[in-house]
Order: C-alpha cells, then sequence, then structure tokens
C-alpha cells in the first residue's frame, strides 16, 4: 500500500473568501520596517502581539522607533527567545510601551466583517477580553461564553483534529455544562473539553470577534 502523503496549504490574506469556514490566523500582522540598512518585516507572533498591544507604560515611542531601537541594540536575545519575546523584553527593559497608529499592523479580514461580535462595554464580564464570541440559543436561553485571550489563541492554532463549525462546539459545551451542574460534577475548560475529544473549530463570518486598541480602529 502506497504511504500518504502530506501536504501544507498556503494561505493568502487575498483569498479570503468571508462566506467560507476558515481558521483566522495569523491575526495580526505588522507593517514593514528599514532599519539597519535592510527592510524587516516583523513577525512577533499573535501572543506576543497581544502583549505588546495592551503594554502600557508612561513613556511610549512610535512602533517604527521602538523596533529600529531594538535592532540597532543587536537584538541580542532574539536566537534564544524569538522575535516577540526579544523585543517585548527590550521594551520592558527600557520601561517603553508603543504609541500605536492605524498603519502599524494589520488585521485579519475575519476580523473586519460587519457582522463581527463586539462586547458591550457595560458587560463587566467581559473586561480585558479581547475576542467576543456570538451567544447560541441552548435550550429556550441565549448565553454568551467568554474565554481568555490565551484559550482563543489556542483555539486558532490548533495544528490537527476533527473540524467542526465553532458555534456547534460551543452550543454543545454549554449543554454539557448545564448538565454537569445538574450532576454537581467538576466541568472542565471549553479549550480542554475540545482538544480531548480531537476536534478543531473552524469559524464562520460573525462567529467571533476581536477588539483592537482604540488608536488601531
Amino acid at each position: 500500500m502506497a504511504a500518504l502523503r502530506y501536504g501544507q496549504a498556503v494561505y493568502h490574506r487575498d483569498e479570503f473568501n468571508p462566506d467560507q469556514l476558515c481558521q483566522p490566523t495569523p491575526i495580526l500582522e505588522f507593517r514593514q520596517v528599514w532599519a539597519e540598512g535592510r527592510r524587516w518585516h516583523p513577525r512577533p507572533g499573535d501572543r506576543t502581539t497581544l502583549l505588546l498591544l495592551k503594554r502600557q507604560m508612561p513613556k511610549q515611542v512610535s512602533f517604527e522607533r521602538a523596533y529600529r531601537g531594538w535592532r540597532a541594540s543587536g537584538a541580542k536575545e532574539e536566537r534564544e527567545l524569538g522575535e516577540g519575546r526579544a523585543f517585548l523584553r527590550w521594551l520592558q527593559k527600557h520601561e517603553l510601551s508603543i504609541a500605536w497608529e492605524a498603519r502599524d499592523i494589520e488585521l485579519h479580514p475575519y476580523f473586519l466583517q460587519p457582522d463581527s461580535p463586539r462586547h458591550d462595554p457595560q458587560d463587566e464580564t467581559s473586561i480585558g477580553l479581547s475576542f467576543a464570541i456570538a451567544p447560541v440559543k441552548v435550550g429556550e436561553r441565549h448565553v454568551k461564553l467568554y474565554l481568555a485571550d490565551e484559550d482563543v489563541l489556542r483555539l486558532l492554532s490548533l495544528p490537527y483534529g476533527h473540524e467542526i463549525d465553532f458555534l456547534t462546539l460551543v452550543t454543545e459545551y454549554v449543554g454539557q455544562r448545564h448538565q454537569w451542574q445538574a450532576w454537581q460534577a467538576p466541568a472542565p475548560p471549553f479549550v480542554e473539553w475540545l482538544t480531548n475529544q480531537g476536534r478543531k473549530p473552524v469559524f464562520k463570518r460573525g462567529q467571533l470577534g476581536f477588539s483592537l486598541p482604540a488608536a488601531l480602529g
């Protein structure tokens, strides 16, 4: 029997179709920066990018100035920590944060659809959360699931699993949570429940939203 061969699909943002299921990663991409005699395309990764976006310090500099400064310093920890974490540590060492501008970052077009869910500003449960999940109906009730940023990033980067519509998974999980509560049984977190079953979410438009800082729109 011939061996199975696996390839890797290559996604281009200009190929995005909002009416098809997708896995919207990377969430954020940086613009190119000219530094140390060459052009760089920063790729710190979504986890580090969210930390960079949320970092607030009294002293702020532009993204371009910060990145140039880090490169000029020799970017000594890049090989050990990776680009994103090394850049963040340099900012921490110099007690800096970034004064973001709209041109600094490009958001995945999945999150730019007009029906992307958003948190209500008065919703105290959502404070500090970057991602909003559309409510699901379980029985006669509409229920919202809240996930920490790290959990959503894990969902978006799952390398394998049986692909299932995201809100189908959320609806099933919420229904199971009600059963666990009735039994007074411990409930596993959503991501663990999903991965333990070998499932991987794919997303339709309007299911998952992302909130950028005000400076970025």
